[in-house]
């Protein structure tokens, strides 16, 4: 019986081993999406349902200046602004148009 050293078994299979060190991550993460593409879960607050509808600026005909126009709109309102984004984050709707019913109703 002969006993053949390892590396040139190590040689003859590296390229398997790169290859699944490489597939193996693409397979698992590769296909996902991030939370902005599909917008925020049902359980978000209306304010995280607000931000991820008008964010990045630009994205949005409704604010297109994004969270900064959104945060001035915020300031001018009467009373407190800090009272205001607890009232909105408070609010539980399941998609950015009922969060908008829901503050204007």
């Amino acid at each position: 019986m002969i006993i053949t050293p390892l590396i040139p078994n190590a040689r003859r299979y590296g390229w398997v081993v790169a290859f699944l060190a490489a597939a193996v991550p693409l397979a698992m993460f590769g296909r996902a999406k991030s939370a902005s593409a599909n917008g925020p879960s049902g359980h978000a607050s209306c304010m995280g349902q607000e931000a991820a509808a008008i964010s990045p600026p630009g994205s949005s005909d409704e604010v297109p200046g994004g969270m900064s126009e959104f945060m001035q709109f915020i300031r001018g309102l009467p009373g407190s602004p800090g009272e205001t984004i607890r009232i909105i984050a408070g609010m539980h709707e399941v998609s950015h148009e009922a969060c908008d019913a829901a503050l204007e109703g």
